[in-house]
């Protein structure tokens, strides 16, 4: 089955939802890894889950709080976009 892990990561608001097809299972540190390298989309609480599609269910979840999420990106240099430079 190529496509039997799925993983979801979206914010509260849902305008940046991130899904992922993988073939082999997902820890917990690699689904942390993968919504901290899109940190940038996401605004308000961010959960995100992995679904066994063979088994129906969740296996692995994050949660990450906003003031966390405000904390890291408040660590991320700006882009020449974002201060109108370009």
């Amino acid at each position: 089955m190529k496509t039997r892990f799925r993983i979801e990561i979206y914010d509260e608001n849902k305008n940046n939802d991130v899904t992922i097809y993988s073939e082999q299972g997902v820890d917990k540190d690699y689904l942390t890894e993968l919504v901290f390298s899109n940190i940038k989309n996401f605004d308000g609480n961010v959960r995100a889950y992995v679904y066994d599609s063979l088994k129906k269910k969740k296996i692995t979840a994050v949660y990450l709080p906003m003031d966390l999420l405000n904390k890291v990106k408040s660590k991320i240099p700006a882009s020449p976009t974002r201060l109108g430079l370009i």
